[in-house]
């Protein structure tokens, strides 16, 4: 497969993950794609499943991880986890996130 190829591929993956008529099931699938763009979409959508978002805060792309936590629906235990990344930009948003939790 071609890097041209791939990308176009990757960008149809990304428009499916961000398809409100995508299951989740397909989801869960997109969760552990080899591009972060599209496990990043996966990780913005606020219908994505619970088990979903609980894989993908053991990511490692910093762009999934902020996706992450700028999603509502991730469990509170999730966040925290990402409290204690190594990347001060994560764990900053996460600590933010959790002071708003309980404001």
């Amino acid at each position: 497969m071609t890097d041209l190829s791939h990308a176009q591929d990757a960008s149809e993956d990304v428009r499916r993950a961000l398809d409100p008529q995508t299951a989740g099931s397909d989801l869960m699938q997109f969760a552990v794609h080899r591009t972060a763009a599209v496990r990043a979409a996966v990780a913005a959508r606020q219908d994505c499943p619970v088990a979903a978002l609980t894989s993908l805060g053991f990511d490692h792309d910093r762009t999934v991880l902020e996706a992450l936590l700028r999603n509502p629906k991730t469990p509170s235990s999730v966040v925290r986890k990402l409290a204690d990344n190594r990347d001060p930009r994560v764990s900053d948003l996460a600590v933010q996130r959790l002071r708003n939790a309980f404001r």
